[in-house]
């Protein structure tokens, strides 16, 4: 079941931080959901952040996809997140860069 969101965001994929020999894609599954730590502006160090997608696929540089968010830390994120408000993926290295589209105040 997937939980009420708190946020929807625009994620785009870019590896930068990934060398040659590690992988430069992401999957989401058929369970269409990820949970991976996240920077976001405004918020010290990485906190996790699970993401919904739509459907299961492989995102590779330059991809850019739709997600649902849901924080570990919602006390933490609540004040700072709204339209605008930009973020990291990070998994072993900074992956993608994200941004907050829509704030959904019934997922706090």
């Amino acid at each position: 079941m997937i939980p009420l969101p708190q946020f929807a965001a625009e994620i785009e994929f870019h590896f930068r931080e990934h060398s040659a020999e590690r992988r430069h894609w992401f999957m989401f599954d058929e369970s269409l959901h990820r949970r991976v730590p996240m920077r976001m502006d405004g918020i010290d160090g990485l906190n996790t952040v699970g993401m919904w997608i739509e459907q299961a696929g492989i995102f590779k540089s330059g991809d850019v996809i739709f997600v649902r968010c849901v924080v570990l830390a919602p006390e933490l994120f609540s004040p700072v997140v709204k339209p605008g408000v930009k973020f990291e993926l990070w998994e072993s290295g900074f992956i993608a860069s994200g941004i907050v589209r829509e704030r959904f105040q019934t997922g706090w």
